[in-house]
């Protein structure tokens, strides 16, 4: 915020009071929609927001701010409200396009999404290019999927959520080609999570992610996976050793994605290793519950969400430990 200069003692007096009204209120705004957008990630987001509370407050804002604008955009394409046409939402998601290229030089679609969304990313830039690499993902939600092989799946990840490990990235500053592989590598694996743990409910809704080749590999079809939903006797021998392949492949993004959680600033690493050992745990879960995922939908429990956090808070500690001498050596080199 500029001030221009005050030459009179007393119209300075009167203008540093107005400034002072106008800071609080701005402050009570501010404070007022963080509210709004924390609300939004406790409620639908609740692994990440148990991992978000290991951020600096101000992290914490941001992170909440950058999750609200993909949190809504993706239920605007996944649970549109009563009489919301596909052609209505595909145009708002092109007005999103338009906002984000002109550099957020007018009204957002939805604000005050926009206006938060644009203080986040004044402070943190973001390459334009993610954010409608992701607008892109989510419209082609509005169309039934079908996913021929893992290279069409694997696009359709990058563009919902490795776009959000990229984003995340470089608003907590790591934007080196190493960090920024492991972030998009990192969201392609919790994707490739939610899609695992939601096969009944997307059959609910007419959707299938896994791809054709896969279950044609295993002996499976989209009309055997309809009839397993159908019948709901629960998962057979062909259908568990899909499920076995697929998470297998999870988990090698998992292992690609967390090994850059070191190139974090310190400061970010645990929340981050935490919503990755959460989100990683969920295929543990899926895996005790013997493959069945068309008739239960898995998910961590509290108990489970502190195991996790603990081996987190071991592992950062330990990997602390051992850079401390490296930056002792650092200063003293410097000195």
């Amino acid at each position: 915020m500029k001030f221009v200069e005050i030459e009179k003692k007393e119209t300075g007096s009167r203008e540093l009071s107005d400034r002072g009204k106008t800071e609080v209120s701005s402050q009570r705004f501010v404070s007022a929609t963080t509210d709004a957008d924390e609300w939004l990630l406790a409620t639908h987001g609740r692994t990440f927001h148990f991992a978000t509370r290991f951020f600096s407050s101000q992290h914490r804002h941001q992170v909440a701010t950058l999750y609200a604008f993909f949190r809504v955009l993706d239920d605007l394409v996944d649970k549109p409200a009563e009489g919301c046409r596909p052609e209505d939402i595909r145009k708002e998601l092109d007005s999103w396009k338009e906002w984000f290229t002109a550099g957020f030089s007018f009204p957002a679609p939805r604000e005050p999404h926009g206006t938060r969304l644009a203080a986040v990313l004044d402070a943190h830039p973001v390459p334009i290019p993610v954010f409608l690499d992701f607008l892109d993902g989510i419209a082609s939600d509005l169309e039934p999927q079908e996913m021929g092989d893992f290279r069409a799946l694997y696009r359709y990840c990058y563009c919902v959520a490795g776009t959000v490990g990229l984003a995340m990235a470089h608003m907590l500053g790591a934007t080196s080609a190493q960090a920024l592989e492991a972030a998009q590598s990192l969201g392609i694996g919790m994707q490739l999570t939610n899609i695992l743990r939601d096969v009944g409910g997307d059959l609910a809704s007419g959707r299938i992610y896994l791809p054709q080749e896969d279950l044609a590999r295993f002996g499976s079809s989209p009309a055997h996976l309809y009839r397993l939903y159908k019948e709901q006797r629960g998962p057979d021998e062909r259908f568990r050793a899909l499920m076995r392949y697929e998470i297998a492949r999870a988990h090698r993004y998992y292992a690609a994605g967390m090994s850059g959680v070191w190139l974090l600033p310190h400061n970010c690493r645990l929340p981050i290793l935490i919503a990755g050992r959460l989100y990683r745990r969920i295929l543990t879960v899926i895996e005790h519950n013997g493959f069945d995922v068309i008739r239960s939908r898995a998910a961590t429990g509290f108990p489970e969400k502190v195991y996790e956090a603990s081996i987190a808070l071991m592992l950062h500690r330990l990997w602390h430990r051992g850079e401390a001498p490296c930056l002792e050596t650092e200063v003293l080199l410097e000195s």
